[in-house]
């Protein structure tokens, strides 16, 4: 591994550090700055855009592609769903007031999904704007992260637990239980084989859900590693931050692990990740840069 296989862009103005990011088919990545309430998007070519998501407060939470050149943003305090696109705020919907949305997830004909962690309740956002919103049926359970592959919903239930799976979000959804009472799954990322895997940092746990719904849980080898945030791979795995520390991580489908230390100056511990459709790793750094890995697959060749 050298330097030469990551690069460090820093962000205009960024005094906060960023919370989520994503990349669009169009290769813009696009970065939620909570601190500073605004969404910055990185063009292809390197040019930055501060977006303003207007109102007397926002609070931006979580990002995720709407279309190949635009995004859907939550508004933890404004209670908002909000899409951009390089223009700025395209569409702006209020959603149950002290509901606080966080995780989103664009489907394909254009509606999103959504989770309201103040409210135990999944939110849709149909073609047309509507939005509608659907008890998780469980209370307490806080749901945080969302992920879909267009066929059916899963989110996860920390405050409970559980992870959950829906088929529409307007049923029940099934719950996915686990034997240790310490379990809380923070975050879930569907890979393109239908596999789901979640980060349990509470436990020092990434774990992996079959399409026949086997559950297993790779115990991280160190005990200081607290997986958070997870996004699965197209090779049957997935990489993952951990909490505190100037690193980001893979797992492989049988269990190994790599921790790659992030070549950045003090206080560039990862707070998000992201893969690009052609393959390429974003992280969000808490310093406010944001590191881009054109081959990241190069960093696991010996993968243990």
């Amino acid at each position: 591994m050298t330097d030469s296989s990551f690069v460090v862009h820093s962000v205009d103005g960024s005094e906060a550090g960023a919370r989520d990011l994503v990349v669009t088919d169009d290769g813009a990545v696009w970065c939620v700055f909570a601190a500073a309430g605004v969404v910055v998007r990185v063009a292809p070519d390197g040019r930055q855009q501060r977006i303003a998501l207007g109102g007397e407060s926002s609070e931006p939470h979580s990002v995720a592609a709407a279309t190949h050149d635009s995004v859907w943003v939550t508004d933890r305090a404004s209670d908002r769903i909000l899409r951009l696109d390089s223009s700025g705020v395209v569409f702006s919907a209020a959603v149950t007031p002290g509901a606080a949305p966080a995780g989103i997830v664009g489907q394909h004909d254009g509606s999103a999904w959504f989770v309201e962690e103040g409210a135990d309740a999944v939110g849709h956002v149909d073609i047309l704007g509507r939005v509608s919103e659907f008890d998780t049926g469980v209370p307490g359970g806080a749901p945080a992260s969302i992920a879909s592959n267009g066929s059916s919903l899963w989110f996860a239930l920390p405050g409970a637990g559980l992870l959950a799976h829906a088929r529409g979000g307007d049923s029940l959804p099934s719950l996915v239980e686990f034997d240790d009472p310490a379990a809380a799954p923070a975050t879930v990322s569907i890979g393109d084989d239908g596999c789901v895997w979640f980060a349990d940092p509470a436990r020092h746990v990434v774990g992996r859900i079959s399409r026949g719904g086997v559950v297993i849980e790779f115990v991280l080898p160190e005990r200081e590693w607290r997986p958070v945030r997870v996004a699965s791979d197209a090779t049957d795995g997935c990489w993952f931050t951990v909490d505190g520390v100037e690193a980001i991580a893979r797992l492989d489908g049988e269990g190994r692990s790599a921790m790659i230390a992030v070549p950045v100056s003090d206080g560039g511990v990862p707070t998000s990740i992201a893969l690009s459709r052609d393959g390429e790793l974003w992280v969000a750094l808490e310093s406010g840069e944001l590191l881009q890995i054109p081959d990241p697959e190069s960093l696991t060749a010996d993968i243990q």
